[in-house]
């Protein structure tokens, strides 16, 4: 008997995708972390990422410059926050 199975993910637990990803659990603490700082999304140079809103607004744009290495500006999130920041944007960016 063989038993073969597959798996999207590579083994690492940020490649999973849950599309019930939390905006106040776990999308805003990211932005938080690397965004909502002096100097980058303060309300000074730019508007803050600090509510659904703004955040749900301006979603695709988010993807895009996380994608292309434009944010965060100076730093890097790690895979598992590209990837939840990703999937709760794919999955209409829900205030949940």
């Amino acid at each position: 008997m063989v038993i073969v199975g597959c798996s999207k993910s590579d083994g690492n637990e940020g490649d999973v995708c849950n599309p019930n990803t939390s905006f106040i659990n776990t999308v805003k603490p990211i932005l938080d972390k690397n965004c909502n700082s002096s100097g980058c999304h303060d309300d000074i140079v730019i508007t803050a990422l600090n509510n659904y809103q703004f955040v749900h607004d301006g979603a695709a744009q988010i993807k895009i410059s996380v994608q292309a290495g434009r944010m965060p500006k100076g730093g890097k999130l790690s895979t598992a926050d590209k990837n939840a920041l990703f999937c709760w944007i794919d999955n209409g960016a829900k205030n949940n």
